[in-house]
């Protein structure tokens, strides 16, 4: 069973993680995704444990270029366009790969006052650059996210990670639908978020006539 948007929105807003799926001829992929001043020690704990994925942060190029993050690379050669900053860890963390020193690394990067100086690189977490305009100019999970906190009415910035099979294979919508199941989260498809989107902002632009 795929889930409503607004259903979706309700359990980030109360700090659950959902699935995200994107379309069988991207990526055909699902993540977890939560919102990032949700994103607790117990829900990165949850995603590296089920998801067993790398956990990405994506967030705005304002904020990232507003806290000095450089590229991971000067000119990615990633089909998709994935585009990593640099991997961070906070300074107030030690290796920064526990569940809960990740959850600081990620608080810290979604502060608004953030700067470079706060963070020490490489590290264990991932900032991810979204595409201006979201899943209407790229339908992938780094929009996907941003536009989901956008959605949900905080700060923009979600952190996402990657579902993996037990056998190790990337997880498909029949395995995903399952484990939605399993741990009584809600899954969502960005095909419906794209449309989700268009439906919302047309009827805000039709209420300003």
């Amino acid at each position: 069973m795929i889930h409503t948007i607004e259903e979706a929105l309700i359990d980030l807003k109360n700090g659950k993680p959902i699935i995200v799926v994107d379309d069988e001829n991207r990526e055909n992929e699902g993540d977890f995704v939560a919102l990032s001043d949700k994103a607790t020690p117990e829900v990165i704990n949850f995603m590296i444990t089920h998801g067993k994925g790398l956990v990405c942060v994506p967030i705005e190029a304002d904020h990232a270029e507003n806290i000095g993050l450089p590229m991971m690379v000067d000119k990615s050669t990633d089909p998709l366009g994935t585009a990593f900053t640099v991997s961070i860890d906070h300074n107030d963390t030690t290796t920064g790969i526990s569940a809960y020193e990740r959850s600081i690394t990620i608080q810290a990067l979604v502060d608004p006052k953030a700067k470079i100086s706060d963070f020490k690189q490489p590290g264990h977490m991932f900032p991810l650059i979204a595409k201006k305009g979201g899943v209407l100019t790229r339908p992938g999970h780094t929009e996907a996210a941003v536009d989901l906190a956008r959605l949900s009415g905080t700060f923009p910035s979600g952190v996402i990670c990657e579902i993996i099979n037990e056998d190790g294979t990337m997880a498909r919508l029949p395995e995903l639908i399952t484990m939605a199941k399993e741990f009584d989260v809600k899954i969502i498809t960005i095909a419906d978020l794209i449309e989700y989107r268009k439906k919302v902002e047309n009827e805000t632009a039709l209420n300003k006539y």
